[in-house]
C-alpha cells in the first residue's frame, strides 16, 4: 500500500458500486459517504438514537457509545435467530474491539447500555437460587424413594427397574451466568456445558483479558482458535479423560466486546500470532478520539433519556423471551431471510469489496478483515432486523450494515497504514486527521500551537509546527492559505 495515500482516499472505492454488480433493476443507487467519524445514523432509529443520547449525555466518544449499544443488541438477539442466505447460516453474534484512552468513560457508557442486562442477571441469579434449593429438596426425595424401591422385597430385578424408571429424576437447573469478563477457554467451555447457550464476553478493561491466563504464551493459540470457532457458530468439541468432562456442544452463541487502551491495542494489533491465526479479522475495530477538555459538567442522566428508555424496553422484551432449545441444550433458531432487493444490495457491495482485495488494490493489506466484511454485514443487518421487529432483512437494513462495514474497513486500513508507516508518516496521518476535524478544515499556526495533536510534537515550537504542516503540503494533503507579515506560512486548509 502506498504510505503517502491520504486517509480520505482510503475508501474512495466505497462511493460507488461496481457497474457489473448492479444485477437487479429494483436495486436502488447506493453511495457511501467517506466516513471519518462513526456513522451513528447507520445503526438505525432505536440503536442509533440510544448511542447518540449516551455519547451526548455521558460525554464520551460516539464510537464508545455505539459499541456499548451494539454489543448489548448483538447479545440480546443472537439467541433469537440466525440468517440464512444462499444455503449458508450466519449467527448474529458480533466481536467488537474499542480502542480508547483511560478516562474516556468506557465504563459509564457500558453501564448505561447494559442496565437491562444487569437487572435481568440479578433476577436470574435469584431464580436460580430458588430452583437450586428446590432441586436439592427433590433430589433427597428421589434418593429416598429410589432406595425404598430398590430394597423392596418380593419383587424381581426387572420389576424394580420398571419402578425406578417411573420416578421423576430432578434435573439440575442451568447456571444463570451469561456475561463473563476474563474467562479461560476451558472456563468458557464449562460455562456453556452447565449454563445458558447464549453468552457474552464483555470487559471495559480488555487488557485484563489479553494479559490474563487465557492469552499467555501457553494458552494464546488455543484460546484464539476457540474464540474463532465461537464466532463461526461451530460445534464445541471438548474431550477429557475425566468422566463427565467431555462434551459435544452445538448451536451455542457468543458475543464479545473488549475495550482496550491504545498501548494494549498496539501490542494486540501487531501480534504476529493473532494476525496469522485470523481472530482479529473477525473483530469490528473502532478507535475513539479523546474527548478530554470538552466535557464541561452537564448534570444529565442518560438513563432518563427517551431514546435510551426505548432501547432498554426493546432489550428487556428480548431478554424476557426464552429461546427454544434442542436436546443437549443447543439453540433451536429460526432463520431470517433477506428480501430479494436486500440480497442484490449485499451481493453488489460484496463484489465491490472482493475486487478491492486484488493485488495492488485498496484492500490488499487488510485482506483478513475485508474477507469477513460480507459476513459481518449480514450479521449486522440481522441484528437490525430483530431489534426493529422485521419479518425479513430489508434492503435499507443491508445498506446500513454495509455503511458500517465501510467505516470498519476504513479504520482497519488506517490502523494498518500507521503500523507500516514510518514515524513521520504516522505523525502526518494523525495531524491530517486533526486538521480535517477543525472548523472549515482550516487551522492557523496559533491553533496548531494551542490545540494540535500532542503526540506529533507539533506544539514544541513554531518552527517544528511549520515543518510538519509543510510535510502535509508536500504530500498534497493540505494547502497554505495565508502568510504573516514576515512572509512565513500562517494558516493551512485540509484538501485530502
Amino acid at each position: 500500500m502506498d504510505s503517502n495515500r491520504s486517509p480520505k482516499e482510503l475508501l474512495e472505492f466505497a462511493t460507488q458500486y461496481h457497474e457489473d454488480s448492479r444485477q437487479e433493476a429494483e436495486l436502488p443507487t447506493f453511495k457511501v459517504a467517506i466516513q471519518t467519524e462513526y456513522p451513528l445514523d447507520a445503526l438505525g432509529e432505536i440503536l442509533g438514537g440510544a448511542a447518540k443520547s449516551i455519547f451526548k449525555n455521558v460525554q464520551a466518544a460516539p464510537e464508545i457509545a455505539a459499541h456499548s449499544v451494539l454489543s448489548i443488541a448483538a447479545f440480546a438477539t443472537q439467541d433469537k435467530a440466525s440468517v440464512q442466505f444462499d444455503g449458508r447460516v450466519y449467527p448474529l453474534s458480533l466481536f467488537l474491539l474499542t480502542v480508547a484512552e483511560s478516562g474516556e468513560r468506557k465504563s459509564a457508557c457500558d453501564k448505561v447500555a447494559s442496565a437491562p442486562i444487569a437487572t435481568w442477571q440479578k433476577a436470574a441469579r435469584q431464580a436460580y437460587a430458588d430452583e437450586l434449593a428446590r432441586y436439592f429438596d427433590e433430589s433427597e426425595l428421589y434418593k429416598s424413594e429410589h432406595r425404598t424401591l430398590i430394597s423392596k422385597k418380593g419383587t424381581s430385578l426387572d420389576e424394580k427397574r420398571e419402578s425406578v424408571t417411573s420416578l421423576n429424576r430432578p434435573e439440575l437447573p442451568i447456571e444463570p451466568i451469561a456475561i463473563c469478563q476474563e474467562p479461560s477457554l476451558e472456563g468458557l467451555q464449562k460455562s456453556f456445558m452447565n449454563g445458558r447457550p447464549s453468552q457474552a464476553l464483555f470487559n471495559d478493561e480488555g487488557g485484563q483479558f489479553f494479559g490474563g491466563h487465557a492469552m499467555n504464551k501457553d494458552n494464546a493459540l488455543k484460546t484464539m482458535s476457540g474464540l474463532s470457532k465461537y464466532w463461526d457458530g461451530a460445534p464445541i468439541i471438548r474431550t477429557r479423560a475425566t468422566p463427565g468432562e467431555s462434551a459435544e456442544l452445538y448451536d451455542r452463541r457468543l458475543t464479545v466486546h473488549l475495550q482496550v487502551q491504545p498501548i494494549v491495542s498496539q501490542k494486540v494489533l501487531n501480534d504476529p500470532l493473532m494476525l496469522g491465526q485470523g481472530l482479529l479479522a473477525r473483530f469490528l475495530l473502532a478507535e475513539a478520539p479523546s474527548q478530554a477538555g470538552s466535557r464541561l459538567y452537564n448534570g444529565k442522566n442518560a438513563l432518563d433519556d427517551p431514546s435510551v428508555i426505548r432501547f432498554h424496553l426493546v432489550i428487556e422484551k428480548l431478554l424476557a423471551h426464552e429461546p427454544e432449545t434442542l436436546p443437549g441444550g443447543g439453540l433451536d433458531l429460526p432463520h431470517l431471510q433477506l428480501s430479494h432487493a436486500a440480497q442484490s444490495a449485499w451481493v453488489a457491495a460484496y463484489n465491490q469489496v472482493e475486487l478491492a482485495l486484488a493485488e495492488g488494490e485498496m484492500l490488499e493489506t487488510v485482506k483478513g478483515v475485508a474477507s469477513k466484511a460480507g459476513e459481518n454485514a449480514v450479521r449486522l443487518a440481522g441484528v437490525f432486523a430483530i431489534i426493529e421487529n422485521s419479518s425479513e432483512i430489508s434492503v435499507e437494513q443491508v445498506h446500513r450494515a454495509w455503511l458500517l462495514m465501510f467505516y470498519y474497513l476504513n479504520v482497519s486500513l488506517r490502523s494498518t497504514q500507521l503500523q507500516e508507516a514510518s514515524k513521520g508518516d504516522r505523525f502526518a496521518v494523525e495531524l491530517n486527521d486533526w486538521l480535517r476535524k477543525q472548523p472549515a478544515q482550516e487551522a492557523t499556526i496559533a491553533d496548531i500551537q494551542k490545540k494540535g495533536p500532542r503526540k506529533t510534537g507539533i506544539r514544541k515550537s513554531v518552527k517544528y509546527g511549520r515543518a510538519l504542516m509543510q510535510d502535509l503540503v508536500n504530500r498534497g494533503w493540505a494547502v497554505e492559505i495565508s502568510r504573516n507579515t514576515y512572509e512565513m506560512p500562517s494558516a493551512w486548509r485540509c484538501i485530502a
